[in-house]
């Protein structure tokens, strides 16, 4: 159920609402391999920067070191990353399992249909003004 930004006229949470939409739509498209949103992204930049460290991976994704530890933790689980760091060490190398490249590789495809279908909702035009407009909010 999408959440309602016509009942307030607070700017902030409107953007709010619409930005837990947009990860909801996402998601739909993303479930049946297994991951959200969310956790793609992660799996993405994992796969960009195979071997990372915490420190990389937190520095590339722009998340705080604990939020990343308990966003990495769930894929841990579910045996799609895996940490290599040497023995008695600190620092991770975290790596994609086979089973995470697989569930990327199909997660990249869905979320690529989702992208398509959210040109096709929102008009060309009118996620590029959308973008133009995020571009802007970075600044605030």
């Amino acid at each position: 159920m999408s959440k309602r930004i016509d009942n307030t006229s607070c700017h902030c949470l409107k953007m709010r609402r619409s930005a837990g939409n947009v990860v909801q739509f996402y998601d739909s498209f993303l479930a049946p391999s297994g991951v959200t949103v969310r956790q793609y992204s992660l799996l993405n930049q994992i796969g960009q920067h195979e071997g990372c460290s915490m420190r990389v991976l937190s520095e590339a994704t722009d998340l705080d070191r604990s939020t990343l530890t308990r966003s990495l933790k769930p894929l841990f689980q579910a045996g799609l990353i895996e940490d290599r760091k040497a023995a008695s060490t600190r620092n991770s190398m975290l790596f994609l399992s086979e089973k995470g490249k697989n569930t990327c590789e199909e997660a990249d495809q869905l979320w690529g249909k989702a992208q398509s279908t959210f040109e096709q909702k929102i008009g060309k035009d009118n996620v590029e003004i959308l973008e133009n407009m995020l571009t802007l909010l970075q600044d605030l």
